[in-house]
C-alpha cells in the first residue's frame, strides 16, 4: 500500500473518530440538559462537498468539487434511514479531457437530539458510484461500489432550519482499472450545507 493511500485513510480515520468523539462527548453531557430538541419527521440537506481522491496503485490524487443531497426519515429521535446523492467534477484535469464522479448511497444514521444546540450525528452509507469521463468526442462511464462512513455536526437556528457545519467521511469507491482488473481508491469527503426540516415525531 503506497504513501499516499496510508495518508488518506488515517486523514479519514481521524475524521471519524472525531465524529464519533463528538457524539460521545454530548451523549455524556446530554443528562445534564433540562430541554429536549424536538425531532423532525424528514430532514433535506444540500450541500458543498469537496473530495480528495485517490487512484488505485499509483501515487496520483485528485481534487473533485460539487455538491450532495440528502433525505433522512427520522424513524425515531435518533435512529433515521438516509438517501444521499451527490455529483462532483473532476479539477486540473489534461486539456481536452473532463470527468465527473456521482455517488449513490443509502443506510442507517445515529443522531443525538438531546442537547437542542447541537445535532451530531454518524452513519454507514452504501450504494454505487459512476465515473464518466469525455475526450476527443469520446465518451465512457463505469460502475462501481460504493461506501461512505462518518458523521457530522449540524447547528439548528430556526425551527425547521440548521446548518450543517460538517459532514466528514472515508469515502470508498470501486472502479476498476484500464486493464480492467478490479481497483479500490480511498477517499475523503468534507461537506457543508443548510438542513430543511419537515413534520414532527
Amino acid at each position: 500500500m503506497n504513501r499516499n493511500r496510508l495518508t488518506v485513510i488515517a486523514c479519514s480515520v481521524r475524521w471519524f473518530a472525531a465524529a464519533a468523539g463528538l457524539v460521545l462527548l454530548f451523549a455524556n453531557g446530554a443528562h445534564a440538559q433540562q430541554a429536549t430538541a424536538s425531532t423532525p419527521q424528514v430532514e433535506v440537506s444540500g450541500s458543498y462537498s469537496y473530495i480528495r481522491a485517490n487512484a488505485a496503485n499509483s501515487a496520483g490524487s485528485f481534487n473533485l468539487n460539487g455538491a450532495s443531497g440528502s433525505v433522512a426519515y427520522n424513524v425515531s429521535d435518533r435512529f433515521s434511514v438516509v438517501g444521499d446523492v451527490g455529483g462532483y467534477r473532476f479539477s486540473g484535469l489534461p486539456s481536452g479531457l473532463s470527468s465527473t464522479m456521482y455517488t449513490f448511497l443509502f443506510g442507517p444514521r445515529y443522531s443525538f437530539r438531546k442537547v437542542r444546540r447541537f445535532t451530531p450525528f454518524a452513519h454507514v452509507l452504501l450504494g454505487v458510484g459512476r465515473v464518466n469521463a469525455s475526450s476527443g468526442g469520446i465518451d465512457a462511464g463505469e460502475n462501481g461500489f460504493s461506501m461512505a462512513m462518518g458523521g457530522g455536526l449540524d447547528l439548528p437556528f430556526r425551527r425547521r432550519f440548521a446548518l450543517r457545519v460538517i459532514q466528514a467521511e472515508y469515502l470508498l469507491t470501486r472502479f476498476d482499472r484500464v486493464t480492467g482488473d478490479s481497483a479500490t481508491q480511498n477517499d475523503l469527503r468534507i461537506s457543508a450545507g443548510l438542513v430543511v426540516r419537515f413534520g414532527s415525531r
